[in-house]
């Protein structure tokens, strides 16, 4: 028998009583599982004609970072209403880029281009709306 054959034989003989171990060996269930990762603070709305694209769908309750931009070849605007009635809102030319930051308790939220509202140029009525989960975050929960 030739050395590579030998060689070859070895390699075979090591890999299957590795894969022999590995299947025989007791499995480990994890019993505590790790905390989930905080739900962010922040995101970012691109707008266009017609339509508004978050970068994320769910955020965590609190005071959140709204990042704008309008990347279309029109005015744009993006507004948002807290739980408490107050419009947050900023508006923006062609190429422009803003920041709202609004106290958004839990809940589901619209948010719209709300230029020509009330006419058929209505920009939400184009297509200019999303909606935003704000959610209770249990990763940022008080420790009692």
């Amino acid at each position: 028998m030739s050395w590579t054959v030998r060689l070859a034989a070895v390699f075979l003989l090591v890999a299957m009583l590795g894969a022999a171990t590995a299947v025989a060996g007791p499995r480990i269930h994890r019993v505590i599982l790790p905390p989930p990762p905080p739900l962010p603070t922040s995101l970012a709305f691109d707008e266009d004609e017609w339509s508004i694209t978050p970068s994320k769908r769910v955020v965590a309750a609190g005071e959140v970072t709204m990042r704008v931009y309008n990347r279309g070849m029109d005015d744009h605007d993006l507004t948002v209403v807290d739980a408490e009635g107050r419009v947050h809102q900023v508006y923006l030319g062609p190429g422009e880029n803003g920041t709202i930051v609004a106290d958004l308790p839990a809940g589901e939220y619209r948010i719209v281009c709300s230029l020509e509202a009330g006419t058929p140029q209505s920009h939400e009525d184009l297509g200019m709306w999303t909606t935003l989960t704000v959610r209770d975050d249990p990763a940022r929960a008080p420790v009692s």
